[in-house]
């Protein structure tokens, strides 16, 4: 990992603003103990990406933070380098994935599409489905209508007085669009319950290409 992208990690597990200023080579005992869990966190990801194919249980063994000091294989060694170029609070750098070809020799074999196109697609865990379902539907958005819109210029503005009417591009017949955090979704038409405005669903919104 890019040591200025390393201690920008830290800097916002720490409340920072991600500053990447690098004195990774000094870290304190804290410091370097919120890295290590940092990293073990991460590890449960990886385990989860790779489960499709192999069951493994990844380890942090050691956290080396002078590059110079790190071997993971021979030199002659053929690996695979995953590159992914990371912002961090106001930081940018690389993170490095470094596998050996001694690791992945007993699973090459599954690492082709053929393989994936013959897997057998998984089973839906009921009980998560619908927790991940009850979650969702608790998720707030901002629903609007529109009455209509209109363009004047600024000297009808300034002379607008009580009484006056303004003319709205809808027709009265028209439905009208209910957006959710500004998206279209149903047509509507608008109407009154328990004293209060309120909107009825005519249809779903299928954009302008399908309406009738």
């Amino acid at each position: 990992m890019n040591p200025n992208i390393a201690y920008a990690v830290l800097d916002r597990m720490l409340g920072g603003k991600g500053s990447g200023v690098n004195k990774v080579e000094n870290l304190t005992e804290i410091e370097t103990l919120i890295m290590k869990r940092t990293f073990e966190q991460s590890m449960g990801q990886l385990e989860e990406a790779w489960a499709s194919m192999i069951d493994i249980e990844v380890e942090l063994e050691e956290l080396e933070v002078n590059p110079q000091f790190v071997q993971l294989v021979s030199p002659n060694e053929t690996v695979v380098v995953i590159t992914l170029n990371t912002t961090v609070g106001d930081s940018t750098g690389m993170i490095n994935i470094c596998l050996p070809h001694i690791v992945l020799e007993p699973i090459i074999s599954k690492l082709s599409m053929h393989y994936w196109m013959e897997e057998n697609v998984k089973e839906i865990d009921t009980e998560q489905y619908n927790l991940l379902s009850q979650n969702i539907k608790k998720v707030e958005v901002d629903a609007k209508v529109l009455l209509g819109q209109s363009t004047i210029s600024i000297e009808e503005f300034l002379n607008l007085s009580q009484d006056d009417v303004i003319v709205l591009d809808n027709k009265i017949q028209d439905p009208l669009t209910l957006t959710a955090n500004d998206e279209p979704k149903f047509y509507v038409q608008p109407g009154k319950k328990n004293k209060q405005l309120a909107v009825q669903v005519i249809e779903e919104y299928r954009g302008e290409d399908n309406e009738s």
